[in-house]
């Protein structure tokens, strides 16, 4: 797998999330697509790409992250499509970001975690840092990362 930032191809980016929050989870599209997939926000969008069978890379999943303070790095909208997961996409992402993160001169990664991929999370190392609250009507937990 290779990750890409991708400024020019947040459509990409944009219809994996479709594809996995709004119909996989039933997430209102006014809620998925927003101010931060505006280039001009700041937000740094990022694309995991594969070598499909043809041998040309295709799009597997998308996460996107601000600077929410001169140290801290917001990473959101993490996901990967359903035929990719469990081969280990998520912990790559996960390593690649903390590393992207450490080079930008972040000392911490948060995030706002769906309950149910909070134990993905804690191998990964994650700790969560928050009690439960509602996020498009589903539970979910603060979580950082320590770099």
């Amino acid at each position: 797998m290779i990750i890409i930032p991708a400024q020019d191809r947040i459509d990409d980016c944009i219809a994996i999330r479709k594809t996995v929050f709004v119909e996989e989870q039933g997430v209102p599209i006014e809620l998925e697509v927003d101010g931060y997939d505006d280039p001009a926000s700041g937000c740094m969008h990022f694309l995991m790409l594969e070598r499909g069978s043809d041998g040309r890379p295709c799009p597997v999943g998308t996460f996107r992250a601000y600077w929410e303070s001169a140290d801290v790095i917001h990473l959101q909208r993490f996901c990967i499509l359903k035929e990719h997961r469990g081969q280990g996409f998520g912990r790559q992402a996960l390593a690649y970001v903390a590393a992207y993160c450490k080079k930008s001169g972040a000392r911490r990664i948060t995030f706002g975690a769906q309950c149910t991929a909070i134990p993905f999370y804690e191998k990964c190392g994650c700790r969560c840092v928050s009690g439960v609250f509602l996020d498009a009507g589903m539970p979910h937990r603060t979580m950082e990362i320590e770099l």
